[in-house]
């Protein structure tokens, strides 16, 4: 396609855009329009379908790595930034209102809470909110990085936290990068010991969220793993 058509079927998009906003588009125009602002002169449309093609939607795309984006076809160094900036944006803009003081009652309400700090991760993330009396947010601390949660050092940064803290209840919650937000082995013997470890300070270990992408899964309120909070 000649630059001069390039441009026209450029313009159209924006235009549509500016008049009719987002939700006139399917997720591989929208991505056709972001990859404008990186690549010139060119036919993004083709590229925006071999991102979604690899990653699976646009969340996959901006979650995805330096190294993975360079790998499609037609994506250099400044659009990969491109992207990760946008990822990032998102993932701080998402993060606004998260303040301390926040009543957290529901179970959505704290899986929708703690999603934000999850975007992005490419490794597994132990975090931790702790809450006090009133169901009210002090702090989201990250403990460790890896698959080890149930490790002695993790038990007892978890324990100082939630002392230092003064927390009454606190709330685990991890990510799996690269699979589905059901917990694991791994995850139901760690539920169970660092429960029983908050136990011994008077601290209730209200639940355990697992997350993947923009899933998650409440293990207090799956009824097969309730007993590990008990």
């Amino acid at each position: 396609m000649a630059n001069h058509a390039h441009d026209g079927h450029r313009d159209g998009m924006k235009k549509k855009y500016i008049q009719h906003g987002y939700e006139q588009f399917r997720e591989h125009e929208l991505l056709e329009i972001l990859l404008y602002y990186g690549i010139s002169r060119k036919d993004t449309n083709e590229i925006a379908h071999n991102l979604i093609k690899r990653f699976g939607n646009i969340h996959g795309v901006l979650n995805a790595s330096y190294e993975q984006l360079e790998d499609v076809d037609g994506v250099g160094e400044h659009t990969a930034v491109l992207l990760k900036l946008c990822g990032d944006l998102v993932r701080h803009f998402g993060l606004q209102d998260h303040k301390k003081g926040t009543v957290l009652k529901t179970t959505d309400e704290i899986g929708e809470y703690l999603l934000p700090y999850f975007w992005g991760e490419q490794t597994e993330v132990l975090r931790m909110l702790t809450l006090d009396n009133c169901d009210r947010v002090l702090t989201v601390t990250e403990i460790s990085q890896g698959l080890n949660n149930a490790s002695d050092v993790n038990l007892r940064i978890i324990k100082h936290r939630a002392a230092l803290d003064g927390a009454t209840q606190v709330v685990l919650a991890h990510n799996h990068p690269q699979g589905f937000a059901f917990p694991s082995e791994t995850d139901k013997l760690a539920t169970a010991v660092i429960c029983q470890e908050l136990k011994n300070i008077n601290v209730i270990l209200r639940d355990h969220i697992v997350v993947s992408d923009t899933d998650y899964v409440s293990m207090f309120n799956t009824p097969q793993l309730t007993h590990l909070f008990l």
